[in-house]
């Protein structure tokens, strides 16, 4: 199934939501400004951006070392 480029606009949203909305171990928020405090940040910024803008199938797995949700995914992505 083909998204378009606002479709792929609101799923990326809607993971940030999740992502900003999960508790940590900590009872902390994940902070999604601060790339320093989470390793995953700038290569979560990278594939959404271009998720977003190219028409392409992405698969993979990004490692939220943060959560620990390697292994049981919070959300996932299938085109």
């Amino acid at each position: 199934m083909q998204y378009s480029q606002s479709e792929r606009l609101n799923i990326v949203l809607d993971i940030v939501k999740k992502l900003k909305n999960y508790k940590l171990h900590t009872g902390n928020t994940i902070d999604l400004y601060n790339s320093s405090l989470c390793s995953f940040i700038t290569d979560f910024k990278i594939i959404t951006n271009k998720y977003i803008k190219e028409e392409k199938e992405y698969k993979g797995t990004l490692y939220f070392e943060e959560i620990n949700k390697n292994k049981n995914p919070l959300f996932v992505i299938r085109i």
